[in-house]
């Protein structure tokens, strides 16, 4: 297929790509590898995709023992990462009906396993009780004990070793303690416990997780956060309910699902039946619209559209509000997720200022543009950028550090710009009337 960067559609082949390519920065996958893999890909073609990145990640799996039996952990280390990561892509485009995409995330998660092996620091594979369920996940301690913890969770599609390239290892440079877990719906919690699909209430199995830090003598109990990446910004909030954690950031900030949903509907969802015809001829030729129906048919156990976008319709953050009160908050806005909020309605955009404004706590915002390189969803393709931010504000925020920030005299008239861009003048006139309210880094 033919690369297009620009082209950044989430669920799409070239946002997929990117986001592979995104972990290069924690060696989690080689530029020519990625791109030698993708000329063989046909273009809406999920078969191909499967087919051709599994075949590259056998490849650097093969490779990583023949390193290991040479006597070269470094550089079997490094292949057995990307190995997992190489495998995760594959299984993406692959039903959950296909015997390939449990094969493959297995395959992921065993190649991710061989590189704890010959970690030079701990990362611990861990289970976290929560109802009849157990929840995976891992922990990876700072260098010093007595240290703040980051919670982080994935999104919709995300695997925890992907979010641990994300995050996991960043954590650990900039001194935290990382706990990062799969909750209802995502791929280790479903995989393990079938049926556990995703629930509006991720307050229940972050406080799950909360409970199991509690349990640990290395971290300081008054000092934990939590970001959620993606969907993952919705679940991080519901589960910064729990009073035990102190800081939020939501990457990016979703507010309700189920006015997301309805509004990507356009006006189908009074016709049933008008809708669920329609979805199916789109799915046909629109590669994102066929991939998230295809994945949550597992992850929310839906069968068709108008399910779809009913089973959203309690995911909201609305009515929350003063669980929240007191409680730092950053938002962290990529250019393109603004964008694409807007796209099935500028009414949502003016929501998240909406909610922003309704909120009883400090807020911060964090801006990424596409001069950084880091505008696309959840900054994919610039991830330094955003590390770099998370955890200056977090030592801020529980640590009583200074604020570093970057240089931010032009953030508001980018704020403002921005969602006047994509919400039209209600989010021009929402934006402004909210510089007084928040705090830019």
């Amino acid at each position: 297929m033919k690369v297009n960067f620009n082209n950044k559609t989430v669920g799409g082949f070239n946002y997929e790509l990117l986001r592979g390519v995104s972990l290069q920065n924690a060696d989690a996958a080689e530029f020519g590898e990625c791109m030698e893999t993708m000329v063989k890909i046909k273009d809406n073609d999920f078969d191909s995709w499967t087919r051709e990145w599994s075949q590259t990640a056998d490849y650097v799996a093969d490779y990583a023992q023949r390193q290991l039996k040479n006597g070269d952990n470094l550089s079997a280390k490094k292949a057995f990462l990307r190995a997992s990561n190489y495998y995760r892509m594959a299984c993406f485009y692959a039903a959950h009906t296909d015997p390939r995409h449990r094969g493959l995330w297995e395959k992921s998660k065993e190649s991710f396993y061989s590189m704890i092996e010959l970690s030079e620091y701990p990362i611990e594979r861990i289970d976290i009780k929560f109802e009849n369920a157990i929840l995976p996940g891992y922990y990876i301690p700072s260098k010093q004990e007595n240290r703040p913890t980051l919670i982080a969770i994935g999104g919709f599609d995300s695997t925890m070793e992907e979010v641990y390239c994300w995050i996991g290892i960043a954590a650990r440079n900039y001194g935290w303690n990382c706990l990062i877990f799969e909750g209802p719906g995502q791929w280790g919690a479903l995989m393990n416990n079938p049926g556990l699909v995703f629930r509006p209430d991720y307050e229940k199995p972050a406080g799950a997780a909360v409970d199991y830090l509690m349990t640990r003598n290395d971290i300081d109990r008054e000092k934990i956060a939590i970001i959620g990446y993606s969907m993952g910004g919705y679940l991080c909030v519901r589960g910064a309910l729990d009073p035990r954690i102190k800081a939020c950031i939501p990457n990016t900030l979703v507010v309700d699902c189920g006015a997301s949903a309805k509004a990507g509907m356009r006006g189908m969802v009074k016709y049933e039946a008008l809708m669920d015809k329609t979805f199916n001829l789109i799915m046909k030729v629109n590669t994102p619209g066929r991939w998230g129906f295809q994945h949550s048919s597992w992850t929310l156990g839906i069968s068709t559209a108008h399910e779809w976008v009913a089973a959203y319709d309690k995911f909201t953050l609305l009515g929350f509000e003063e669980q929240l009160k007191g409680k730092p908050i950053l938002f962290m806005f990529s250019e393109d997720d603004i964008m694409d909020a807007a796209a099935p309605s500028k009414s949502i955009v003016v929501g998240l200022l909406d909610y922003i404004r309704s909120l009883d706590c400090p807020r911060y915002v964090r801006l990424f543009t596409k001069q950084e390189g880091s505008s696309s969803h959840c900054q994919m393709g610039g991830l330094s950028y955003a590390q770099a931010s998370i955890f200056a504000w977090l030592e801020y925020a529980l640590c009583g550090k200074t604020l570093k920030t970057q240089n931010t005299s032009q953030a508001p008239d980018l704020f403002v710009g921005l969602f006047g861009k994509y919400g039209g003048d209600g989010g021009a006139k929402k934006a402004k009337g909210l510089l007084s309210e928040i705090t830019f880094i």
